[in-house]
């Protein structure tokens, strides 16, 4: 069964820059935003590796779905930068994408489902593109496809690219004592990735796309003084999580990170994630307790700190 794909360079490893949440350069505000999504079912939500059916859609966010989902949100589209308006199409698209499921009969039976592949997608990669098969009220425009366009569109299942992953994650300090489900749950959301010395991890005001398990090195957390300096306001260390705002909405990262050192990482998708833990409230619980734990210890660092000066 595939999963879903990120990019994997050492220069550019960043959520802020993945085919979830695509860049300034990949999008032209003409253009349609476009998603690959590989759509898994089963009767059990413990067995999405080994789904009773998939279904393969190709999901087209025009003009006038982003204005109407940024509608909602009380936003003005023509105030959204490009990284922003990719964002919101991703969100769109899986939004569409579940809506169109739903209303599948063949897919009715089925009370699990999981987006095991969901990408930025180049519909020119199809050599004949099929005639749409739906078009939403909002606009959003959807393609099923066979096998063998998909897999034009699609990476390499994730046991080929990343064999380690889950012994990765088994290995960090922040998931001890996970199920070893939940843990192929979150295999399914994670990629591994590094950072330079120096490197920024993200900036604050940018999509949050995801978050991070640091394996070695450590990032430095920063925020912007009245003057425009850059002041250190704590730092993530090996073995400890990074990022915690792909968890609230808007999700928007509230303050920059920069590697301090060398930086191995695992990195996991937030739109994939959150879909896996609102499927699952076992996965839900887990995450939040985990990251509430870290939030309290780091508050009272911070405490500590202010109270020693």
């Amino acid at each position: 069964m595939q999963t879903d794909t990120l990019p994997t360079t050492k220069r550019q490893p960043h959520l802020r820059q993945p085919r979830l949440g695509g860049s300034a350069s990949n999008f032209a505000t003409n253009k349609p935003h476009c998603f690959f999504a590989h759509v898994a079912f089963a009767f059990d939500p413990r067995s999405h590796a080994a789904p009773q059916a998939t279904a393969n859609l190709l999901i087209e966010i025009g003009y006038a779905a982003l204005e109407s989902a940024n509608r909602k949100k009380h936003v003005a589209l023509s105030g959204l930068d490009e990284a922003h308006k990719a964002q919101l199409a991703s969100e769109t698209a899986m939004a569409a994408a579940t809506e169109y499921l739903k209303a599948e009969p063949e897919f009715r039976q089925f009370p699990a489902q999981r987006f095991v592949n969901f990408e930025v997608a180049q519909p020119t990669h199809i050599s004949v593109q099929p005639p749409v098969t739906k078009v939403l009220a909002n606009g959003a425009r959807i393609w099923r496809l066979a096998e063998s366009e998909a897999d034009k569109l699609r990476g390499e299942p994730r046991s080929l690219r990343f064999p380690d992953i889950e012994d990765r994650l088994a290995a960090h300090p922040f998931l001890k004592g996970m199920s070893p489900h939940h843990m192929e749950l979150l295999a399914l959301s994670a990629m591994p990735t590094e950072f330079d010395a120096g490197q920024i991890v993200f900036r604050a005001g940018e999509p949050a796309n995801g978050f991070y398990l640091l394996e070695t090195g450590r990032v430095v957390v920063e925020a912007k003084a009245e003057d425009g300096r850059s002041v250190p306001i704590d730092t993530v260390s090996a073995g400890e999580p990074l990022g915690w705002s792909w968890l609230f909405p808007p999700y928007l990262w509230e303050f920059d990170a920069r590697a301090s050192e060398p930086c191995s990482a695992i990195c996991f998708s937030g739109i994939l994630l959150r879909q896996h833990r609102d499927d699952d409230l076992t996965l839900s619980h887990e995450l939040h307790k985990r990251l509430s734990e870290v939030m309290v210890r780091r508050l009272q660092a911070a405490r500590n700190r202010l109270i020693s000066k």
